[in-house]
């Protein structure tokens, strides 16, 4: 009987078991996809959960031991925790900006410039105030920016000499150095001016964009930079900078009780016990 050639196996067909084990690796990779799709999706929702509410965009931020304020370009929010956020209803819905020496908050909005120390109630300042960004001075003056003039508004509500601002319109920050009150730092788009001599002369200090600024209310040397990269830090009084913790988009910066705060694009408050580690959102 003439010899029946055997069938050669099929290169491209995989034996039962190896197909069985493909099978499981696919159903493994599926899963882990899952899982992570999943812890995705509740990191966001934790987010959202524990994000300051609205869609204005955020200018600035004024903390108190009682709590925080934000300013937006569409009104006034409150938060007693910087978790759970209200808006101000006895503040117009218009751009507000805000700030703090860290016992009293002060709010600037529809020209009236307004203090509280309970975020309850808000007393008047003083009336008439046209300017877009505020910064507490030495002896309870507030200074204000107005294109390239900075007003000076005494605690009783009468004004002071005013300053000559720096040679940029696009105000975004300003903080005065200690007690020297014609010591003043100014943030815009095109970077960070110093005026040590009440506005006669202007020096930028630094190029990068500069959206807030704290000096350190124990230390004038130590400066705090809100920028979109983070939180920058100068230990000389602008002369060298570096990076802090914070690497996320700040607008806004604020102290107390020797404590820092920053409140970002994402529309989040993170606080931090020296300004350069540490920084926690503070969510639910």
């Amino acid at each position: 009987m003439p010899e029946v050639p055997l069938k050669a196996p099929d290169k491209a067909e995989a034996p039962p078991r190896r197909r069985h084990r493909g099978i499981q690796w696919v159903g493994v990779g599926v899963s882990v996809l899952f899982l992570g799709a999943l812890i995705l999706a509740l990191l966001s929702t934790r987010r959202i959960q524990g994000s300051i509410p609205g869609s204005d965009s955020i200018l600035s931020l004024a903390a108190i031991r009682q709590g925080f304020l934000v300013g937006t370009t569409g009104g006034l929010l409150k938060s007693p925790d910087g978790r759970t956020w209200l808006a101000a209803t006895n503040i117009p819905r218009e751009p507000v900006s805000v700030a703090s020496d860290g016992t009293t908050s002060y709010v600037l909005a529809g020209g009236v410039l307004k203090s509280t120390r309970d975020l309850r109630t808000f007393g008047t300042v003083a009336t008439g105030v046209t300017g877009t960004v505020i910064a507490p001075g030495p002896g309870g003056t507030i200074y204000v920016a107005a294109g390239r003039t900075i007003t000076r508004i005494a605690g009783g509500g009468g004004q002071l000499a005013p300053l000559a601002g720096p040679p940029v319109p696009d105000v975004l920050a300003m903080a005065v150095v200690g007690d020297k009150p014609g010591s003043v730092l100014v943030g815009a788009i095109g970077g960070l001016w110093r005026t040590d001599d009440a506005g006669s002369t202007w020096q930028r200090i630094l190029g990068t964009p500069s959206q807030a600024v704290l000096v350190d209310p124990s230390n004038p040397q130590r400066i705090l930079l809100g920028t979109p990269g983070g939180v920058l830090l100068s230990e000389n009084g602008g002369l060298q900078w570096h990076q802090t913790g914070m690497r996320q988009d700040d607008h806004g910066l604020s102290a107390e009780n020797g404590k820092f705060f920053a409140v970002t694009r994402e529309r989040v408050v993170y606080g931090s016990n020296d300004g350069v580690t540490g920084w926690t959102a503070f969510t639910p």
